[in-house]
């Protein structure tokens, strides 16, 4: 399937996702996996951590199948898939450059900004010790 079509299949999907769950159940597990591939009505999500993946298998596995089967009106089987095997599989093939995107995703589903670093707390925390020795 193309690319496009993926990414619009997984729009729709993540749509109808949204409205069966709370905002942060959505929010927290669904919007941040990424659909990989389809084929033969099979249905690849990556998600970015053990604990995601094992999350959305015990809960959402079915909510999510059945979105997918309404969708493409056939019988689809999910996978969730680790999106650190992705890159594994990636570099295998040497094509590494999603490493980058990862950490960029997953840095910014952290929630950290990215000018916290740990240079900007140690000057912050000697400024704040400096002002105290006066």
């Amino acid at each position: 399937m193309p690319t496009e079509n993926l990414n619009e299949l997984w729009n729709r999907a993540k749509g109808l996702l949204k409205e069966e769950t709370t905002d942060i159940a959505y929010t927290t597990w669904i919007n941040t996996l990424e659909l990989k591939s389809i084929n033969d009505n099979i249905v690849v999500l990556l998600a970015f951590n053990t604990f995601q993946k094992d999350t959305i298998e015990s809960r959402y596995m079915d909510l999510i199948t059945n979105t997918f089967n309404y969708l493409t009106n056939k019988n689809c089987k999910v996978i969730i898939q680790l999106e650190s095997d992705n890159l594994n599989e990636n570099y295998n093939n040497s094509n590494f450059n999603n490493q980058n995107n990862f950490n960029h995703k997953l840095f910014a589903s952290s929630g950290l900004k990215k000018e916290y670093t740990f240079e900007w707390i140690e000057v912050r925390i000697k400024a704040v010790i400096d002002r105290k020795r006066l």
